[in-house]
């Protein structure tokens, strides 16, 4: 597993997901403790009481607006008051527009408030117990300010940190995005197959609904309950699953970077694609009703269709139109003309004889562009053509030197040794020259034969009596007889046959010719000590036979000129291969319906002879 691929195990990505929620938690903490201290002025007073903190002054605000003064704007009860009061750290002092006190359970040493708040005739001082006894909304504002202020000190290193570790969180989750360990693509996961703008407006949604969420849990919680760590508690809650959102976002979005073309899973894309898609089919459908009609008439109702819009601009004194209309007209023109140009040259060249010439039709007119290509194609013809004709002169040459070669090189040794036997050489010299007239004689033989049947096969004078055969039996025919020979080649043939027979329909003779020239190849020029390797199988609707071995010398032809007539695979011409057996047992191959491939890899010889299956 390479180094980066832990990033990418369920494990860490779990790992990092629920750090990185701390890690935002936090952050969210060091923020708090940040804002306190800085509204409360924290980092130039220290010591200030607690209860002039903004938190715990809402919560006595909060304790008065909705405990105290429901009592006091319905009815005046101080027995409800007092009954209110001695299950919270609320006080309060009433007093009438006199500022007579007309009710009181502030004591020596409860904490008085400066500010009053005015409703009706009265007059509400607040003020906060000496002793936190009852754990209200006051008792848990006083703990969250205590626990804020004396986290104001690290707050900064805090928030930093945690920062950092998100940072390294983020780019871990990320690089893990969208991956399974021991995998170097990325797939896509159950976010992923979601269409990105719904992902997006959906999480926006969820987002919005949250944030609303919160704003009622701060009307209805905090006022209703009056309990902060439930409110606490829920506002956790809602930023946890906001930041679990936020993270699910950031990991799809990842992903999908990394699949690519990310734009393609939108709903957007799916209906411009679409459109566009109708657009271009509606066009296609309109452009044929117009070139349906023949050119003379189309150019007819375009000049009509012109006459008829420069009367009317000329009637209704639409000069400016006018003007516009002709110069769209003169363009068009001079557009025309110019393809037209382009087309008289390209014409001209092909007229005198510049077979490769090529007309660029970007930018014309269709009926224009159609007749470039036209020229083109004359232009591709002509070259093939040409090509074609100098290749066929230059294989007539190379065949007239190579038969003429390969025909007279036996021929004189032939008529020399004919010669030193009419001079009367003694018994062990006339057998010696009588082995080399053999030998040559034979292989005069093998090439006029060669000849013959080339000549029938690249003119198709061969009749092909194709049947359902047996290729293992072939294969196994061929390794038998030529046992002998690969034996003497110091070859040892290793043949593989599929568990299934195979059966192709080919013609026995023609396809026991391919057999033996390729055996015949391997054992004239492969190397000796090696192993020829024969194979068979069947893909495809097709029965492939494969035979692979090292070549004794130096391959300096390709795989094309080894197939063509009178080459071997070394450059000179010396041995005793005539270079017809590979052409012949392509044309013979082509000839049953198969196909016939060479390929050279180094000194790797592999040749590949196909059949149609039966």
């Amino acid at each position: 597993m390479k180094k980066a691929d832990w990033t990418a195990r369920f494990g860490v990505k779990l790992a990092a997901f629920l750090l990185a929620l701390a890690a935002g938690f936090a952050m969210l903490f060091s923020g708090a403790a940040i804002l306190c201290a800085t509204e409360n002025e924290w980092w130039a007073d220290p010591g200030q009481h607690l209860y002039e903190s903004d938190l715990v002054r809402g919560a006595v605000h909060r304790a008065m607006v909705y405990s105290a003064l429901p009592y006091l704007e319905r009815t005046w009860d101080t027995d409800a008051l007092y009954a209110m009061q001695s299950g919270s750290n609320y006080r309060c002092t009433v007093c009438d527009a006199e500022g007579n006190v007309l009710f009181s359970s502030i004591s020596d040493g409860d904490y008085r408030y400066a500010d009053t708040v005015q409703t009706g005739q009265l007059t509400v001082r607040s003020g906060v117990a000496k002793e936190l006894r009852a754990q209200d909304g006051i008792f848990w504002a006083v703990r969250t300010a205590q626990t804020l202020r004396d986290a104001c000190s690290f707050a900064p290193a805090l928030l930093i940190g945690a920062a950092l570790a998100l940072l390294l969180l983020l780019i871990a989750l990320g690089r893990g995005a969208g991956r399974a360990p021991g995998e170097e693509t990325s797939h896509a996961g159950w976010q992923e197959k979601i269409p990105l703008d719904l992902y997006l407006a959906g999480a926006g949604g969820a987002l919005a609904w949250l944030a609303a969420a919160a704003q009622e849990i701060d009307h209805s919680v905090w006022t209703t309950l009056n309990a902060l760590p439930l409110y606490l508690t829920l506002l956790a809650l809602l930023a946890g699953a906001a930041m679990t959102l936020l993270l699910g976002t950031f990991l799809t979005l990842c992903a999908r970077a990394k699949l690519g073309q990310w734009w393609r899973n939108t709903v957007v894309f799916r209906v411009l694609s679409w459109t566009w898609r109708a657009a271009c089919a509606l066009g296609r459908v309109l452009r044929a009703a117009v070139f349906a009609f023949p050119l003379v008439w189309r150019t007819a109702a375009l000049c009509v269709l012109t006459a008829v819009l420069i009367l009317t601009f000329a009637v209704r004194r639409a000069f400016g139109w006018l003007l516009l209309l002709l110069a769209t007209v003169s363009l068009l023109l001079l557009s025309v003309s110019r393809q037209l140009r382009r087309l008289q040259r390209g014409g001209a060249a092909l007229a005198g004889g510049e077979a490769g010439t090529r007309i660029d039709t970007r930018r014309m007119l269709p009926d224009l562009r159609a007749h470039g290509e036209n020229l083109n194609d004359i232009s591709r013809g002509m070259a093939i053509a040409v090509e074609k004709q100098l290749r066929s002169e230059r294989l007539k040459t190379e065949l007239i030197t190579n038969v003429s070669h390969d025909i007279k090189t036996p021929l004189t040794s032939i008529v020399n040794y004919v010669g030193l036997l009419q001079r009367e050489p003694t018994p062990e010299q006339a057998k010696e020259y009588l082995e080399v007239l053999d030998r040559q004689s034979r292989r005069l033989k093998k090439l006029t034969e060669d000849l013959v049947e080339l000549s029938k096969a690249s003119t198709g004078n061969v009749a092909v009596n194709a049947a359902r055969r047996s290729m293992s039996e072939l294969l196994l025919q061929a390794v038998g007889e030529y046992s002998e020979r690969l034996e003497k080649a110091q070859l040892e043939a290793v043949l593989t046959l599929p568990e299934r027979e195979p059966f192709a329909v080919v013609d026995g003779t023609l396809t026991w010719r391919v057999l033996d020239n390729l055996f015949s190849n391997a054992c004239k020029y492969a190397q000796s000590g090696t192993r020829f390797y024969i194979d068979a199988r069947e893909a495809d609707g097709q029965v492939k036979l494969t035979f692979r071995n090292v070549s004794r010398e130096r391959l300096t032809a390709s795989a094309d000129e080894l197939l063509e007539r009178f080459v071997r695979g070394d450059s000179a011409r010396g041995g005793e291969g005539s270079g017809l057996g590979l052409n012949i047992a392509k044309t013979l191959t082509e000839l049953q319906g198969g196909t016939f491939t060479l390929t050279v890899d180094g000194d790797l010889f592999k040749a590949e002879a196909a059949f149609p299956a039966g």
